[in-house]
């Protein structure tokens, strides 16, 4: 129990951090663009003006980034656990692939800890 509780609080501290993240980027991209010297200079390079993401889904998506980094580390090493080869192949791979587990992660992050209090819950009855 005590292992999905940590897993559970690492996986939320990652999805604050995120969030709080996600805010100033948003925060930060309204100030830009509300510059004329910044659309002045995009113009003049012949590039084109960007719509602001927004704050709600700036501090979604970044807070869902976040918490895929903990979330995908987790489900590689429950992976590799059950892989019968030698740890340097396993560490490659792991390397190699870390974006797909971190976009998996970043999925399922919300998933997960839904489920993983659901055991927790259940092991103390």
């Amino acid at each position: 129990m005590k292992k999905e509780l940590k897993q559970i609080s690492i996986i939320i501290i990652f999805l604050v951090i995120g969030c709080v993240i996600g805010y100033f980027v948003a925060a930060e991209q309204i100030k830009q663009l509300s510059n004329p010297d910044y659309i002045a200079l995009l113009n003049s390079k012949g590039m084109s003006i960007p719509e602001p993401i927004g704050f709600t889904r700036s501090i979604i998506s970044f807070g869902l980034l976040f918490s895929g980094i903990p979330t995908g580390i987790i489900l590689y090493s429950y992976l590799s656990s059950k892989w019968l080869t030698s740890k340097a192949p396993k560490v490659l791979i792991g390397v190699i692939a870390f974006p797909i587990y971190g976009l998996i992660g970043a999925v399922c992050s919300i998933p997960f800890i839904v489920y993983k209090g659901i055991c927790i819950f259940k092991n103390n009855k």
